[in-house]
């Protein structure tokens, strides 16, 4: 039986007597989570098919990110993503050029994306979006080293000031 799956049926039952939870808690493994958490950053970085045209490219703990999709006036470059999670010691590097003012990056997999390592911009002077509504969690190991400045969100888009005001 799948642990995740038995957890839940032996939690609903008894989720109202308090003392009962706490003492099935008590005698599930201490790397329960770590061990589902492992699992589940499997695929760090995955381009969603069929979308911008994001290239990602593996160079020994260096995840080099290019393609994308460039807005008509070419200063925005966009990607997106299914899954997006940096490890700890690895590096997501989004490649830029001078031209390019704002990346824009979505994660749309339905998954919160883990950032434990380097985030980074090179080529240009870029400003970087995180976009991600299923959540972004920056552990103790995140680290930023982004040109411009950086935004993380969890809405599920963004709107131009300039386009509502025109």
């Amino acid at each position: 039986m799948n642990p995740v799956h038995h957890l839940q049926l032996v939690l609903i039952p008894v989720s109202c007597a308090s003392l009962m939870v706490l003492d099935i808690l008590s005698i599930i493994p201490q790397n329960f989570f770590d061990i589902r958490y492992n699992r589940a950053i499997a695929q760090p970085i995955v381009p969603e098919p069929n979308s911008t045209n994001t290239i990602t490219h593996q160079q020994g703990n260096q995840t080099n990110i290019t393609g994308g999709q460039l807005s008509g006036n070419g200063s925005n470059l966009f990607h997106s993503f299914t899954h997006f999670n940096v490890e700890s010691g690895a590096v997501a590097n989004f490649i830029a050029t001078p031209e390019i003012q704002n990346i824009l990056t979505r994660v749309v997999g339905g998954d919160a994306s883990r950032i434990n390592g380097l985030l980074q911009v090179t080529g240009g002077a870029s400003n970087l979006f995180l976009i991600n509504p299923a959540g972004i969690l920056f552990g103790a190991g995140a680290r930023l080293d982004v040109p411009g400045s950086f935004t993380a969100t969890t809405a599920s888009g963004l709107v131009s000031v300039l386009a509502i005001a025109g």
